[in-house]
């Protein structure tokens, strides 16, 4: 059974996640902290499958948390908060590699289906079944997706992507050439609809575009068609 971690100091939020978490049809076990440092105690030393993570704790910053855990494990972790500043999305989202970013107030039942989408992902499931390799017409190979690896290879070289953004491009590379709209790389990326910000897409396509050209520099492969969405060339 999935061992949840949920940081979260406000008991009614905490108390909602928790009945929707272990009420599931797939019930998941959840160990409740209140404080940012008890949170890292108890990640170093049980073993924890995902992360629920608020941002407004009461002794340390959740960003903080975040980071300290990123130093060691590639855990999913969702972020839930009130603070819906775009600042803050791009923090959690790019800069410190949260999988996912959950606003107050949230639905518990769209919770859960996060919470079991991200958990399918670290567990390697994922609906594409093969081995795909994107060979643009007279060039170099660009682009291989790993499959049993959920990496992406790009000039055969890593690139380096949470789990979200790796599931948009793997998208977008196997569909390209095609306008993708915000409202549809959600969905993509959740698996259906959740009612998440349009802004969480242009946050990952920014970390998308920063790490393909930290691998080539001299190409842009991912084009903004203004009022549409956004193209991948190949």
């Amino acid at each position: 059974m999935p061992n949840i971690l949920l940081v979260e100091d406000y008991a009614v939020t905490a108390e909602s996640i928790i009945f929707a978490l272990e009420n599931d049809d797939n019930s998941l076990k959840t160990h409740w902290c209140t404080s940012g440092n008890d949170a890292i105690e108890y990640f170093n030393n049980n073993p924890v499958d995902l992360i629920l993570l608020d941002i407004g704790l009461p002794d340390i910053n959740g960003f903080d948390v975040l980071r300290k855990i990123r130093k060691t494990s590639e855990v999913p972790i969702i972020i839930i908060t009130a603070r819906n500043d775009e600042a803050d999305i791009v923090l959690g989202l790019e800069g410190l590699g949260a999988d996912d970013y959950v606003t107050k107030p949230l639905s518990p039942r769209v919770l859960v289906a996060r919470v079991k989408l991200q958990l399918r992902h670290a567990s390697g499931q994922s609906e594409i079944g093969a081995e795909i390799v994107t060979t643009p017409s007279g060039k170099e190979q660009v682009f291989e997706i790993n499959t049993d690896m959920q990496q992406i290879l790009f000039h055969g070289q890593v690139v380096n992507l949470t789990r979200a953004q790796c599931k948009i491009l793997m998208h977008m590379i196997e569909h390209p050439n095609r306008v993708h709209s915000k409202e549809h790389l959600l969905n993509v990326m959740h698996d259906r609809p959740t009612g998440a910000g349009e802004g969480t897409i242009v946050t990952h396509i920014r970390h998308i575009r920063l790490a393909l050209n930290q691998i080539d520099a001299d190409n842009e492969y991912i084009g903004n068609i203004r009022g549409l969405g956004y193209s991948l060339t190949l």
